[in-house]
């Protein structure tokens, strides 16, 4: 069984989806000994497992959601996040916590719906190619991107997975430049937990999925 923690931030401002990056670089200076919440071993070295961390903007809200160890190191730290520092600006916030238990099914028979509610980054430059030439299953990738979810939960996925989506491309950008992402809902065999990402760039926002039920 799986532990999912998600801390929202309350505070009267309404923050955006840009903000989620800005709260990344806060928690990574106020936790630094934590490789948990910023992905560097040191001053060179980069963290390559997947993180069990990710930084939202859930509703307007900076949140933080953890998978596993990351919702274990939340569930002890999140009472002292009592203030933090966005665009160099302080602001006092009060921390609320979720928690969730979860079981990773994959289901002979139901199909489960869900829903991005931030884009979804599903290309690197190399599949970019083959998206524009036609020769790229969005299904697929986001098949793999399952699976990978799987693997970070130390599972095993011992059947098929299946994915049926509809997905319509929105362009983001970021730094001056524009990534194509994408957004819509999806069906899958499998039974997800909402407000994990899925995709690159998850650790930041990215690829948030939400059950319709």
């Amino acid at each position: 069984m799986g532990k999912l923690a998600i801390v929202r931030l309350n505070t009267e401002v309404n923050f955006s989806n840009r903000d989620a990056e800005k709260l990344r670089g806060f928690m990574g200076r106020a936790f630094q000994e934590d490789v948990l919440y910023h992905n560097h071993i040191d001053t060179f070295t980069f963290n390559y497992q997947s993180s069990k961390i990710y930084y939202k903007v859930l509703d307007g809200i900076l949140s933080i959601v953890g998978i596993e160890d990351g919702a274990e190191s939340l569930i002890q730290k999140y009472e002292n996040i009592k203030e933090i520092d966005i665009n160099g600006k302080s602001i006092t916030v009060e921390s609320e916590i979720t928690i969730k238990n979860y079981n990773l099914l994959i289901d002979d028979e139901k199909m489960y719906k869900y829903r991005f509610i931030s884009p979804w980054f599903a290309l690197n430059q190399e599949n970019y190619r083959k998206y524009k030439d036609g020769s790229f299953d969005l299904n697929a990738q986001l098949r793999n991107n399952i699976i990978e979810f799987f693997k970070l939960n130390g599972i095993w996925a011992d059947k098929k997975i299946e994915v049926v989506g509809e997905f319509k491309e929105i362009l983001i950008v970021q730094k001056d430049t524009k990534v194509l992402g994408f957004v819509g809902e999806f069906s899958t065999n499998v039974k997800l937990p909402s407000y994990i990402g899925l995709g690159k760039r998850k650790s930041i926002g990215y690829g948030t999925i939400k059950e319709v039920v």
